[in-house]
C-alpha cells in the first residue's frame, strides 16, 4: 500500500467519524407528554410537577390556560433547580434569577405559551402560579425534553 492510498483510507474513517459526530450533534427532540390535562387551579394557587433531566439539556413546556370571564390577572410558570430533587431554589430566588415567564392575559379567554428551560441541575421541579386572587383558572401542560 502506498501513502496516498493510507491517506484516502485515514480520510474515508475521519469522514464517517465526523458523520457521526454531526449526527450525535443535531438536537433531538422527545415527543410531547402531557403532564397536567384540564386542571383547575384555585384563586392564588399552584401546580407543580418535577422532571427529571437525565441526559437532556433543555425541556420544552407548553401551557395552556383557560381564564374565568371576572379574571383579573394571569399565570406565571416559574422553575426551580435542584442538585438532589431535595432543596429546590425558592420561588422567590427563581423570581429574581428570572426562572419564570407569564402567559399573556385575556378574561374569559385561552391563551397558550411554549417556554424552553435550560438543564443547569438534575431536577427541575416547574410550577404553574394562578397570579389571580379572587378566580380559578384551568391548565393543560405538556413537556418535551431536547437533547
Amino acid at each position: 500500500m502506498n501513502i496516498f492510498n493510507i491517506n484516502d483510507m485515514w480520510k474515508e474513517v475521519y469522514d464517517e467519524e465526523i458523520k457521526v459526530l454531526k449526527v450525535l450533534v443535531n438536537s433531538v427532540r422527545t415527543t410531547p407528554e402531557k403532564v397536567l390535562d384540564s386542571v383547575s387551579i384555585t384563586a392564588s394557587g399552584t401546580e407543580e410537577f418535577t422532571i427529571t433531566t437525565d441526559i437532556y439539556s433543555a425541556s420544552i413546556i407548553t401551557v395552556s390556560a383557560t381564564y374565568n370571564a371576572s379574571a383579573t390577572s394571569g399565570v406565571r410558570v416559574r422553575w426551580l433547580y435542584s442538585p438532589d430533587n431535595s432543596l429546590f431554589d425558592s420561588p422567590e430566588d427563581a423570581i429574581d434569577e428570572g426562572n419564570y415567564k407569564d402567559l399573556t392575559f385575556s378574561a374569559g379567554e385561552t391563551r397558550t405559551r411554549t417556554i424552553i428551560i435550560p438543564h443547569l441541575q438534575p431536577y427541575v421541579k416547574v410550577q404553574i402560579v394562578n397570579l389571580d386572587s379572587s378566580h380559578g383558572v384551568t391548565v393543560t401542560a405538556w413537556k418535551t425534553f431536547m437533547k
